[in-house]
């Protein structure tokens, strides 16, 4: 009850006079798939793989053991591509590499 008070910002008292039971289920099921801490522990976990670290990170951290085991369904990371504002200002760079180069996003292989 009180990770759920804490991860929600409401004191305990609030929270057992305040939410409806069915939701207080709703949230403790949500945060069973999505435990408080996942997304620092994965930040820690792509620092300790960018440093050399060849462990998964599911036998490290048990938040994202959960996750893995089938909370929600994990998104799959982009790729470093570059897109967006940071993309247009690559391709704008002065004294850039000249190369002409151009992303095919979304080209089908025929029209290339």
């Amino acid at each position: 009850m009180h990770e759920l008070a804490y991860a929600l910002h409401m004191p305990i008292y609030k929270l057992k006079a305040e939410m409806p039971y069915d939701e207080l289920l709703n949230w403790i099921a949500f945060f069973n798939r999505r435990p408080v801490g996942w997304r620092e522990d994965q930040r820690t976990y792509l620092l300790m793989r960018a440093q050399g670290m060849k462990e998964k990170a599911e036998n490290i951290f048990p938040t994202l053991k959960l996750l893995a085991a089938g909370g929600e369904k994990k998104q799959k990371p982009d790729r470093a591509i570059p897109k967006g504002k940071m993309l247009e200002l690559m391709l704008a760079a002065k004294n850039g590499d000249d190369s002409n180069w151009k992303p095919n996003f979304g080209v089908k292989d025929n029209e290339s």
